[in-house]
C-alpha cells in the first residue's frame, strides 16, 4: 500500500442537526433490505450526498475495522486517502446525474493502514430523499495477485535470455518474451500459434531424446541449432522444463541463451589453438611458455629435442633457470627484467645444461605476453643452439684472416726484405772492414752487432705478429687489453701496403682511455678488416676518377663515459643509401665478382658483438664511409687506464 495514517482514526461525537431518517421501504422491499445487509459478503452502505453515512452493513464496518455504530458517526472523508479524496467529487457529481459508476478507491482502515476497495455506486430515492447507496469489495488479494502478474511480466519482458512456452500436446509457441523474438527476428506476436518446429534448424520433429527426457525427468538442457526469420542459424543454450498451465495444459518451458557468437569464438580458438601449434612445433628454435614465476608450462617438440628431454614432464612444471649454469643466474634475472620493462629481450648467450647435464651454448630470447588488460601474463622464450655456429664463425673468422694475410703477402714480404737487406748490409760492411786489417774496433764492431740484432728482432716481431693473427682463437680467454695497442699491430699488417698504394695511413688514438676485456687478435682483425675495406673503397673511387685526389684513411679512438669508440674514415667511393642497410648480412657484398666474399663486415660485427659493442656505418656516395665501434664498458670487470 502506498502509506498509513499517521495516527488511527478517532471516532467523532454524534453530529447534531445531522440526523436523517433512513429511506421509507414497504414491507417486502424492507424485508428484502434486511436479508441484503444480514446476508451480503460485499460492504453495503448508504450515505448522504454530503458523505454522511446513514447505514452499513457488518461486511462494510468489518472491512474497514470499526463496529456499524461507529460506521455511523464517521463521515466518506475520514476514509478516503487525499488521492481518492481528489476524484471524490466529481463521483458525486455524476452519481446524482444518475449514472452508476464502478471505480476503485482506496480507504484508511481503523489501524491506520490502506487498502483497496472496488466500489459501485448510484443514487437511491425514496420519492422524499435522495441518497447514494453503494457495493464495496476488498479487492486487497486482487490487487497483490495483480502486482504479482505485472512483476513477473516485467521480468519476463527484461530477461537478457529469450523465454518460450510451448504446449507440450502440438509443440505449439503459446508464448515468446521479447527477448526470444528479437533472438529470432520476428515482429511481436508473430510466431504464436507456429510450431517450434518453424524456428527449428531440423525440418524433422523436436529429437526424440529431448522429448524423452522431458517426458521421463520433466526437465531438459543442453545446445541446439536454431534458425532465424531471415534463414541464418544460430546456436543456442537451452533450458526445459514442464509444467501444467492453467490455460494450456502440460507445457515446455523454454530459457534460450544465444551462444551463436561462443560457438564462433570457440571455432576460432579451435583454428588458432592449431595455428598456435602447428607454428610451435615447425619453428626450428625450441619455444617454452613460462609463468611470472619462471615455471615452465608448455615446451614445443623441438624444444625437447635441443634440450634433450625424453618427454614434457622432464621440463613441464619446472623452474625454467635450472636450465643454466649457476653462472648464468643474473644474465637470466636482467633477461626477465628487460622483458617486463621492454616487452623483449633477443639473442643472449647462454650456456644450456641438457637432461643429461651436457653443456652447449644457445642464444636465448624472450617475449612478453598480456592479459587483456595489459597486465603481464606469461613470458614465452626461444632457444636456439648455437654451437654448430660458433665453430663455424670461428672456421670463418680463420680462414678469413688467412685471406687477409694472402693478400698481404706482398706487404709481408717487403717488411721482413727491408730489415734482411739491412742485416746483409752490415755483415758486408763487417767483412769488409775485417779483410782491411786483422783487428776490428769493437766499438764498431759493437755498433754493427746491434744493428744486426735490432732488425732480427724487427723481423721475430713480424712473424709473431703474423702468426699469432693466422692461429685460431679456440684457446684464448678473454683477458684486460690496450685498444690502441691492437689498434697498431693490426695497422702494421697493411702499413707497407698502404705506403706502396700512396694511401696515407693516419692514426689519432688517445693514450689516456681505458682498458676493455676480451680477445685482442680478434680487435686486430676487425681492424684489418675495416682497413682492408676502406682501401678497397678508395682504390675503386681512384679507378673511376681521372682526377687524383689524396687518399687517406683515418683511425680515431677516445672515450665518451664508459664506451671505448673506434672511428675508421675512409675518402672512398661510399655506400649507397640501398646497400648500407644490407651491408652487414653474410655473403652481401657491394665489391666486383671474384673480389670480395661479404664477410668481412658480418664477421666485424660478431666479434664487436661479443666485445658487448655496436658497429654505425655512416657513408655518402662518392665522398666516403665512417664505421664507428662502440665499446659499453659497464658490466665489464678488470678494466683499467
Amino acid at each position: 500500500m502506498k502509506h498509513i495514517r499517521d495516527k488511527p482514526h478517532t471516532l467523532l461525537p454524534n453530529r447534531p442537526g445531522k440526523e436523517l431518517k433512513k429511506p421509507e421501504l414497504s414491507k417486502s422491499d424492507d424485508n428484502r433490505y434486511k436479508s441484503l445487509f444480514v446476508n451480503a459478503s460485499e460492504g453495503i452502505f448508504f450515505m448522504t450526498t454530503k458523505g454522511n453515512f446513514i447505514e452499513v452493513n457488518e461486511s462494510f464496518a468489518q472491512t474497514h475495522g470499526y463496529t456499524v455504530a461507529e460506521m455511523l458517526n464517521l463521515n466518506l472523508k475520514d476514509l478516503d486517502t487525499p488521492e481518492t479524496m481528489k476524484l471524490a467529487s466529481d463521483r458525486i457529481r455524476r452519481i446524482l446525474n444518475g449514472e452508476t459508476l464502478t471505480f476503485e478507491v482506496e480507504h484508511y482502515h481503523k489501524d491506520g493502514h490502506i487498502f483497496p476497495l472496488e466500489v459501485t455506486a448510484n443514487l437511491f430515492s425514496d420519492g422524499k430523499t435522495s441518497f447514494i447507496q453503494a457495493y464495496n469489495t476488498d479487492i486487497t488479494e486482487r490487487k497483490l495477485a495483480q502486482e504479482e502478474i505485472q512483476l513477473r511480466s516485467e521480468i519476463l519482458d527484461n530477461m537478457e535470455e529469450g523465454v518460450l512456452l510451448i504446449r507440450a500436446s502440438d509443440a505449439v509457441i503459446v508464448y515468446m518474451n521479447p527477448k526470444a523474438e528479437s533472438i529470432f527476428g520476428f515482429d511481436a506476436g508473430e510466431l504464436l500459434g507456429k510450431p517450434i518446429t518453424s524456428i527449428y534448424s531440423s525440418t524433422e520433429e523436436l529429437p526424440e531424446e529431448i522429448i524423452k527426457k522431458l517426458n521421463i525427468n520433466k526437465a531438459w538442457q543442453g545446445e541446439t541449432q536454431m534458425i532465424k526469420k531471415n534463414g541464418t542459424l544460430c546456436w543456442g543454450h537451452v533450458n526445459v522444463s514442464t509444467f501444467v498451465h492453467p490455460r494450456f495444459g502440460p507445457v515446455w518451458i523454454s530459457i534460450y541463451t544465444d551462444i551463436t557468437e561462443l560457438k564462433k569464438a570457440e571455432k576460432l580458438m579451435a583454428v588458432n589453438e592449431e595455428k598456435y601449434r602447428t607454428t610451435l612445433n615447425a619453428s626450428p628454435d625450441g619455444i617454452l611458455l613460462i609463468d611470472m614465476k619462471g615455471i615452465i608450462h608448455e615446451v614445443s617438440e623441438i624444444g625437447l629435442q635441443i634440450l634433450g628431454a625424453d618427454t614434457r614432464d622432464d621440463l613441464e612444471g619446472k623452474d625454467f633457470s635450472q636450465l643454466f649454469l649457476p653462472e648464468e643466474q643474473n644474465t637470466i634475472n636482467e633477461i626477465i627484467e628487460k622483458t617486463i620493462t621492454e616487452g623483449l629481450a633477443q639473442n643472449i648467450e647462454l650456456k644450456t645444461k641438457k637432461k643429461n647435464q651436457s653443456i652447449f651454448l644457445s642464444e636465448v630470447s624472450s617475449t612478453l605476453i598480456q592479459g587483456p588488460d595489459g597486465s603481464p601474463v606469461s613470458f614465452m622464450v626461444t632457444i636456439r643452439d648455437i654451437s654448430y655456429r660458433k665453430k663455424m664463425e670461428s672456421k670463418q673468422i680463420h680462414a678469413d684472416r688467412m685471406a687477409n694475410i694472402g693478400e698481404m703477402a706482398s706487404g709481408v714480404a717487403h717488411e721482413i726484405n727491408q730489415p734482411l737487406n739491412i742485416i746483409a748490409m752490415v755483415m758486408d760492411k763487417l767483412l769488409f772492414e775485417a779483410d782491411k786489417t786483422e783487428t776490428v774496433d769493437i766499438g764498431f764492431l759493437k755498433n754493427k752487432s746491434d744493428k744486426i740484432f735490432e732488425n732480427i728482432t724487427r723481423i721475430r716481431n713480424i712473424i709473431d705478429n703474423i702468426s699469432a693473427f693466422s692461429r685460431k682463437d679456440d684457446d684464448y680467454i678473454s683477458t684486460v687489453f690496450d685498444i690502441n695497442s691492437s689498434i697498431t699491430d693490426g695497422s702494421s699488417l697493411l702499413a707497407e701496403q698502404f705506403k706502396q698504394l700512396g694511401i696515407t695511413l693516419k692514426l689519432e688514438l688517445d693514450k689516456t682511455i681505458s682498458r676493455t676485456i676480451g680477445n685482442t687478435y680478434k680487435f686486430e682483425q676487425v681492424i684489418v678488416n675495416l682497413l682492408t675495406n676502406a682501401k678497397d673503397a678508395i682504390l675503386e673511387k681512384r679507378d673511376g676518377s681521372n682526377n687524383l685526389c689524396e687518399m687517406i684513411v683515418t683511425i680515431k679512438s677516445y672515450q665518451e663515459n664508459q664506451f671505448l669508440i673506434v672511428e675508421v674514415t675512409d675518402n672512398g667511393i661510399g655506400i649507397s643509401n640501398d646497400d648500407i642497410h644490407n651491408i652487414m648480412l653474410p655473403f652481401y657484398t657491394t665489391k666486383e665478382a671474384g673480389k670480395g666474399t661479404g664477410l668481412g663486415l658480418s664477421i666485424c660485427y660478431q666479434i664487436i658483438k661479443e666485445l658487448n659493442g655496436t658497429i654505425d656505418i655512416t657513408s655518402e656516395p662518392g665522398v666516403g664511409t665512417k664505421i664507428k665501434l662502440t665499446l659499453n664498458l659497464e658490466n665489464k670487470n678488470g678494466n683499467g687506464n
